[in-house]
């Protein structure tokens, strides 16, 4: 028995209801194949590119060229009025196009920005455009309803082919929870056909009536505009997200249903930041947290937003639980009951308060003489004085010349908290208190976007004698 007739055999049986039986035969009787699909990719538009570049080429007045579809397949999904003559933009056409020098080489965020327009920009579509979004819509979500719990879920993120077989059998009773319950061996398989090879796949004698047919039509879009089943999903998810957040204050992470069938909050963290600006999702200990990013940035002119005060507050007695003692410490005597628990420190929150602070703060006050080093490739460079830059911006003079450094940490809510400090972080403090040099701290509170200051760090931490931690917490109020 071949490989090919082996993979043949454990996709026909996904099929076993005889109610999936019977839509197969009903399939193989029907003059034309019809299946319920969910994405919003048609005939002539693949690719998101093609979108910007056909609306241009409308908003602009130039003639029809290429496919039948040229209006249509735009006018489908509200993006083209197909009623008047010459043919125009819609406001959700103009709004979409808007992005077309900024978005047109990044399909993510593109796909993001035209369902966020589609489905939530408050755009009146014609009657036919709005049933047919409905019904993509109605169509993903039936489809993510099916998928059941597994070890192999994740490759139909990592493999979005797979999605493409999930959205046109989901109409077979019973199939996408077996296709999901697949050993990882099976899907990969499945996934590395292309297309010729799954057109043809259950093409042999013996196979249920209606079956080669259906791998014909999944062949046929196994690989046209696969990732944007992918896009579409993870797009809808985050502004279904978006849609329910407070306005000004972080919030534990849980993915919706229908998407929490196929999509886990550790997905979204991962994702979220290739589509959108719109939320911040970090981990925070075992939680993830999710708020809005949006925060004016000050208009030319206008003064830098002011931090609240803070101040260290040394914790004193029992050390704080995740923080660590200098080797010489008496409690690394006793006995451990338990392993130490681990500590994780989670980028992305710390890139987007970078983001604010920077955005609302710090070029107002430094302009072009800041730096920024934190979560980019300068943070682990040395600077002049042999150090690491420890710290996520510095500033220097006309000459060049160090003449500040400044930390910003995120937080999840209001002083008093406690922060971590890296050993690279703790050395640029001590530094600078050596050479009265100002070392500044802001924290962000993430959600309300409001921000709080530590002026000067420096002169502070060499009381806290712990030159031997590689990572330790402290305290401000």
């Amino acid at each position: 028995m071949t490989a090919r007739a082996s993979l043949a055999q454990v996709f026909a049986s996904l099929f076993v209801e005889q109610s999936a039986l019977n839509g197969l035969a009903r399939l193989a009787a029907a003059r034309r194949t019809s299946l319920a699909t969910f994405n919003l990719t048609t005939t002539s538009l693949r690719h998101l590119p093609r979108w910007f570049d056909r609306l241009d080429d409308i908003s602009r007045g130039v003639p029809a060229t290429g496919h039948g579809n040229y209006f249509s397949d735009p006018a489908s999904i509200g993006l083209v009025d197909n009623s008047v003559r010459p043919r125009v933009l819609t406001p959700a056409g103009q709004a979409f196009l808007a992005h077309r020098s900024r978005l047109r080489s990044h399909p993510t965020r593109a796909e993001y920005e035209l369902v966020k327009i589609l489905y939530y920009g408050g755009f009146t579509h014609s009657a036919r455009a709005q049933s047919f979004l409905d019904e993509k819509r109605a169509n993903m979500e039936a489809v993510l309803r099916q998928f059941a719990p597994s070890s192999s879920r994740r490759l139909f993120l990592e493999r979005p082919n797979l999605l493409v077989i999930a959205e046109l059998a989901s109409e077979f009773a019973g199939v996408v929870p077996r296709l999901a319950c697949l050993p990882k061996a099976d899907l990969l398989a499945l996934s590395a056909l292309g297309q010729h090879g799954f057109t043809n796949l259950c093409s042999g004698a013996g196979q249920p009536t209606g079956l080669s047919r259906l791998c014909r039509r999944i062949g046929g879009d196994y690989t046209r505009g696969q990732e944007r089943r992918l896009h579409y999903i993870v797009s809808m998810a985050l502004l279904t997200i978006l849609n329910s957040l407070p306005r000004a204050r972080a919030t534990d992470l849980a993915v919706p249903t229908p998407f929490s069938a196929l999509v886990t909050e550790a997905d979204l963290h991962g994702l979220h930041a290739q589509y959108t600006n719109d939320v911040i999702i970090w981990l925070e200990a075992s939680r993830f947290q999710v708020c809005r990013s949006s925060v004016p940035a000050p208009a030319p002119g206008q003064t830098a937003s002011t931090p609240s005060r803070v101040s260290l507050c040394p914790v004193v007695g029992r050390l704080a639980s995740g923080a660590t003692v200098p080797p010489t410490h008496g409690s690394r005597k006793r006995k451990k009951r338990t392993a130490p628990s681990k500590i994780v420190i989670d980028q992305r929150g710390g890139e987007a308060a970078e983001d604010l602070a920077e955005a609302a703060i710090l070029t107002q006050q430094h302009g072009s003489q800041l730096v920024r080093a934190g979560h980019r490739t300068g943070e682990s460079k040395h600077l002049p004085d042999g150090l690491l830059p420890g710290a996520d911006f510095y500033v220097v003079d006309a000459a060049g010349n160090l003449t500040e450094f400044i930390e910003v940490k995120a937080i999840s809510r209001r002083p008093p908290v406690g922060v971590f400090l890296t050993r690279a972080e703790y050395l640029r403090a001590l530094e600078c208190n050596r050479t009265a040099m100002p070392y500044r701290l802001l924290l962000v509170h993430l959600g309300p976007n409001t921000f709080y200051e530590e002026a000067n760090l420096a002169a502070q931490v060499p009381t806290l004698r712990l030159e031997d931690v590689v990572q330790f917490v402290v305290r401000l109020r």
